[in-house]
């Protein structure tokens, strides 16, 4: 079984998101058992400013052109048993792929491509006639579609036939779970402290709500809570968040783009992980199930393919998208609940390893066909 997975692999000292993560993690996995090749779609991550997402720039397409013609005789030339894809959400990043969907079809290879948001119905319902032609041409052809969670299905509802829509839900990668002894001394240092590590991982950006976040912070003392963020920043916001690190450095950290162990040590010191995201283009982000295997409570909202993850009451407290006050009632609630510190834990073991993950895709690319 020869396997290619084609999408965006994490690049060093570049930006990462969930779908790079998800990607790497499931090319490790497979390696394992099967002969696994990748083509990196990765070109220039070099802004994570979202308005310049799915933008035509005239260097970065003709880097594209360039690869691609490298990658497409690449898989005229090899023989592969199953194509994966990870294309993107706009409809250049969707079109993109095409070309490896077309080569797949004359092939007569197996290809599913899996869609890591919430956002392409939405980009799909806006499209011109023609456009809309062009997709569903696409989408009728491929093998199957990924999608992240039940509540995302709806994406492809009429475009793709129902018994070829698959869910899988993301996973994390090992070097992140903690174990058994991290989660106890964890409880323990719950209860014996009254100051309370609240951490945001993912992008600094405005949709993921930490604006709201960083002015939560100016309801409680230094003494009461430390703030530490990890992401990359949009480029629109920069001067807002440097405001809020200048003008209380005892109670905002930043750490910049964190990975592997330091990612791991921020999670296992921290106590309650917020993403307050009101993001067009969320999915399932992996930095909460990473919040979970590290025995944090979690305030998020139910944007995109979240309400799949996340209950209200049982993994911490559901808040209201934009709005301050709802984010600091949830810290409030969480402030000495340690009840989900091992239920996330066991919870986030049981569903989320990258062996559950890579299982379910194995399921579905290999042993569907």
């Amino acid at each position: 079984m020869k396997i290619l997975i084609l999408g965006p692999f994490p690049i060093e000292n570049k930006g990462l998101n969930g779908q790079s993560i998800a990607n790497k993690t499931l090319l490790e996995g497979l390696k394992k058992n099967y002969s696994v090749d990748f083509i990196n779609t990765a070109k220039d991550l070099k802004s994570i400013n979202k308005k310049e997402q799915g933008k035509f720039k005239i260097c970065k397409f003709l880097m594209i052109i360039i690869g691609l013609i490298k990658e497409i005789l690449k898989i005229l030339l090899c023989k592969y048993d199953v194509i994966y894809m990870t294309p993107g959400q706009s409809l250049l990043g969707f079109m993109r792929f095409t070309p490896y969907m077309i080569v797949a079809f004359l092939k007569n290879t197996p290809c599913y491509i899996h869609i890591h948001g919430g956002y392409f119905r939405k980009m799909y319902n806006s499209q011109s006639k023609i456009i809309k032609q062009i997709l569903t041409f696409f989408l009728r052809r491929i093998t199957g579609v990924i999608v992240l969670g039940n509540s995302l299905r709806y994406m492809f509802k009429d475009l793709v036939d129902n018994d070829k829509i698959f869910i899988c839900e993301n996973g994390v990668e090992d070097n992140i779970i903690a174990t058994k002894i991290d989660i106890e001394k964890k409880v323990k240092k719950f209860k014996n402290t009254r100051k309370r590590r609240i951490i945001y991982l993912s992008n600094l950006m405005k949709e993921k709500g930490i604006l709201d976040l960083l002015k939560v912070t100016e309801y409680f003392t230094s003494s009461e809570l430390e703030l530490h963020l990890a992401g990359g920043i949009e480029d629109e916001i920069k001067d807002e968040v440097f405001f809020f690190l200048n003008k209380y450095p005892d109670k905002i950290k930043y750490h910049g783009i964190v990975q592997n162990e330091f990612k791991k040590k921020l999670l296992l010191q921290s106590d309650i992980f917020v993403l307050p995201t009101y993001y067009s283009n969320e999915g399932q982000p992996i930095s909460i199930l990473e919040a979970y295997v590290t025995g944090c409570s979690v305030i998020t909202t139910n944007q995109g393919g979240i309400q799949d993850i996340f209950i209200d009451g049982v993994n911490g407290v559901l808040c209201e998208a934009h709005n301050v006050n709802s984010i600091h009632n949830g810290i409030n609630k969480l402030f000495m609940d340690e009840k989900y510190i091992e239920h996330n834990y066991y919870y986030g073991l049981n569903f989320f390893s990258s062996k559950k993950f890579i299982k379910r895709i194995e399921n579905i690319i290999i042993n569907s066909n």
